[in-house]
């Protein structure tokens, strides 16, 4: 691999030679990422068909709104810094490169390749700053200033809308520092990762390079191994079923891996096992849900108890995959018969927050909520903004302690702890109903019923959202928002749609709003079924 060249595309076979970008090292720590990019670019006969079938360009919410959040940045430099910022003419790394030697204090948009080790990858990293400047926000937005006379060299930086600074990102950016290096424009200032959050994390180049490098040695060796060995279909090759999750949006075959979960009967779709869990039953023989539900044993790190719930899982789950029937059984009767009565003040609550918001931290934009006493009644608020989520949380706050007051037995129902933490969040934002949000939680009104759940039962899904358990107690939803990325990808609609097409922006409102009165309404009907059982 000694005369791998680079290119601006992801991981590539042209002319014999392997060609790589920044985005390759993400998948470093996939193995079962990279064995399928070197196969489709092999054109292996028995895996180029199921390969192309599945082959999808990685597109979602997340993707969209990180590419919109560094357009956003590069603007707010733009209005500030005027000709001191430049995009490179085209994207040869000769004209980034051309750039920095002409000395300018920002570069946006550049292009790089190189790197040491004779191992050539290429990059874009959304800016190169010269070392005499730093970067700084400001009410303007970001910017960035001049702090001394004399420079040395750029730094490198990417925008990501992570609210932490991954390791994945910070391979990236040491990237970037190796091949500046290896051209001799590497500052030994910070570089860094301009945050979502705007925070601004700055980073050793040195360390940054070290990291870097010992990603990249796993991805080369992960795909000489698969050069070496190319898998001839996934039947013979299960660790092609993937293990890292955590890629599935960056990765072009997450649907493939559905399909080859349910083709291999894989330990993965069993709830509540993991991969130290998958391995540790491997080691045993069990490689199955079919076989984990007929085993009666422990392993090196299970007890015998522990692998009794998973088995009893698993034993669940086949008995549908077999059959098609629904079932469920209860593991623990404490939590059920400690869930309290029905009170007429009940309330059924369900948020919906955006975390890609332009306002920093997300914008929880709507407040759903069920109340029962003069019937199924649906109330909500509705936010475009801060100052409008600062009312629909004050409304819902003074509507809950209102009716406290006339039902002090009244229960407020939810389902995991999104709208816990939510409440916590926006009473400091606001510095508005602290104390009695915090009396409400010690007096414990609000009630999850997704722990109640996972204490009690052990249900025949793959899983324990709300979406899941509806097949036990036959609730149908009435919205055409069927997921919480659907509702996502319907808001993001709306918001385009608001200023230039009213009419369109209101039919996906309403589509928005029937799918949280489904949420609230199936919290009603989970907590009814829960007090039959």
């Amino acid at each position: 691999m000694s005369d791998i060249c680079g290119s601006l595309r992801t991981m590539k076979l042209r002319d014999g030679h392997w060609r790589f970008d920044s985005r390759d090292l993400m998948r470093a720590s996939c193995s079962h990422c990279t064995a399928l990019s070197v196969a489709r670019e092999l054109k292996i006969p028995g895996l180029q068909q199921l390969l192309d079938r599945f082959f999808e360009r990685p597109d979602n919410i997340a993707i969209r709104y990180g590419i919109r959040f560094e357009e956003a940045l590069e603007s707010e430099l733009l209005a500030t810094l005027g000709g001191d910022m430049q995009k490179p003419s085209s994207s040869d790394p000769a004209d980034t490169l051309s750039l920095m030697e002409q000395g300018v204090p920002v570069i946006y948009q550049g292009s790089l390749r190189g790197g040491s080790g004779g191992i050539e990858f290429s990059g874009r990293p959304d800016f190169l700053l010269r070392d005499d400047y730093i970067f700084e926000f400001l009410d303007v937005g970001l910017t960035a200033r001049k702090i001394h006379e004399d420079f040395s060299g750029y730094t490198a930086w990417d925008a990501k809308l992570s609210k932490t600074p991954k390791v994945d990102y910070q391979n990236q950016v040491g990237l970037y520092a190796d091949v500046l290096q290896v051209l001799g424009k590497c500052s030994q200032r910070p570089h860094g990762l301009i945050q979502g959050s705007r925070e601004i994390n700055q980073f050793d180049p040195e360390v940054l390079i070290a990291q870097m490098t010992d990603a990249r040695s796993k991805l080369l060796t992960s795909m000489q191994k698969s050069i070496d060995n190319p898998p001839q279909d996934l039947e013979v090759c299960g660790e092609l079923i993937c293990t890292a999750t955590s890629y599935c949006q960056i990765c072009e075959y997450p649907l493939l891996c559905a399909d080859q979960r349910m083709q291999h009967n894989s330990l993965q779709l069993v709830a509540g096992v993991f991969m130290s869990h998958i391995e540790s039953f491997r080691a045993v023989g069990v490689d199955t849900v079919r076989k984990l539900a007929n085993y009666k044993g422990s392993t090196d790190s299970l007890s015998h108890d522990q692998v009794a719930v998973m088995a009893k899982q698993a034993k669940l789950q086949q008995h549908f995959y077999d059959t098609g029937e629904n079932t469920w059984e209860v593991k623990d009767s404490s939590q059920l018969t400690s869930l309290p009565p029905e009170d007429p003040g009940d309330l059924f609550f369900d948020l919906e927050g955006f975390t890609f918001s332009e306002f920093a931290g997300g914008l929880e934009y709507l407040f759903g909520y069920v109340s029962i006493d003069k019937g199924e009644q649906f109330h909500w608020t509705w936010a475009d903004d801060r100052a409008q989520e600062q009312d629909s949380f004050e409304t819902f706050m003074r509507f809950t302690l209102d009716r406290l007051e006339q039902f002090p037995n009244m229960k407020i129902y939810h389902y995991a702890n999104y709208e816990q933490s939510a409440l916590k969040r926006l009473a400091k934002r606001f510095g508005s109903y602290e104390q009695e949000i915090e009396s409400l939680l010690a007096n414990e009104v609000f009630v999850d019923l997704y722990k109640i759940v996972k204490a009690s039962l052990i249900v025949s899904q793959d899983g324990y959202s709300i979406k899941k358990l509806e097949n036990f107690y036959s609730f149908d939803r009435s919205s055409d928002v069927k997921e919480a990325m659907s509702s996502l990808e319907y808001y993001d609609q709306y918001l385009t749609a608001l200023a230039a097409a009213p009419a369109q922006a209101e039919m996906l409102k309403r589509q928005v709003l029937s799918y949280n009165q489904d949420d609230c309404v199936s919290t009603l009907a989970l907590c009814r079924w829960l007090r039959t059982l």
